[in-house]
């Protein structure tokens, strides 16, 4: 299973990833069209950082969710967004409190890729810089102990 990884060390806070999502969904859903983006770049204490669905393997959001709404599909937390009933209870237990309210529709919304495009979405496209990308885990993650080794021999 995918899931999405930040850079923040190749991030520029340029938000060309937030403004392709914008793009992309203007087709969506009238919910998709009001709560995109549904992804945000914003300066933490440790510099650039996202937030942004990682379509969890166990995601806490879909057994928090009192109008099943969120459900695991294949390989996306996805949303059944007629179900919602706006209780708020995805954003509560979500790691990265990701789904957000669109109050004057009183539901949830998060991405569930309407966009298309599951192997490469239009978020990942605009990072020119590398910063955002959609892959495996163990493949990520094996780049980044090897960096981390990398760092450690050449000291």
């Amino acid at each position: 299973m995918k899931t999405f990884f930040f850079y923040k060390e190749l991030c520029d806070m340029c938000k060309k990833c937030e403004i392709a999502c914008v793009e992309a969904c203007k087709n969506g859903s009238e919910l998709t069209r009001k709560a995109a983006p549904f992804i945000h770049i914003v300066f933490g204490i440790d510099g650039p950082t996202h937030i942004q669905c990682r379509h969890c393997e166990e995601p806490p959001c879909v057994d928090a969710c009192i109008g099943v709404s969120l459900y695991k599909g294949n390989y996306i937390v996805g949303q059944s967004e007629e179900r919602c009933i706006g209780c708020l209870m995805c954003n509560m237990v979500c790691p990265y409190g990701v789904p957000q309210p669109v109050y004057e529709m009183e539901k949830m919304a998060k991405c569930c890729f309407q966009c298309g495009e599951i192997d490469n979405p239009p978020c990942v496209k605009a990072c020119d810089r590398g910063a955002l990308k959609l892959s495996f885990p163990q493949i990520e993650l094996k780049k980044i102990r090897r960096q981390r080794v990398e760092k450690f021999i050449r000291r």
